[in-house]
């Protein structure tokens, strides 16, 4: 199945148009008289409005990654119970499916 915003009603949409306020900021700090202080100033803090954008952008992009192997994880989980429930040999396949490393269970979260 392809994953599109469709076939995911549980994604956290990102609530708020970045390029936009990005851009309405720059043309209003463009359109501001400035003192000469405040000139060597402005600069900075666009270069910051843009720093702090795109971090809101990439934590948004972890979250979504980690809401996904989260559900991933909650759908192993079950099914693994369901197995077990049905007398399965190894209900815990489904588990180790799903984990970051199969013969190392928990390295990506740092347990050894």
């Amino acid at each position: 199945m392809t994953i599109t915003p469709g076939n995911q009603p549980h994604t956290p949409r990102l609530q708020i148009d970045l390029d936009e306020i990005v851009t309405t900021i720059i043309i209003e700090l463009a359109r501001v008289q400035t003192c000469p202080q405040c000139q060597a100033s402005v600069p900075s803090l666009i270069d910051d409005l843009a720093h702090l954008a795109t971090e809101i952008l990439r934590l948004h992009s972890a979250l979504t990654g980690e809401r996904l192997i989260s559900a991933d994880l909650r759908a192993a989980i079950r099914a693994a119970l369901g197995a077990h429930d049905d007398g399965e040999p190894d209900p815990l396949a489904y588990l180790r499916d799903e984990l970051p490393d199969a013969e190392n269970p928990g390295s990506e979260w740092g347990w050894s």
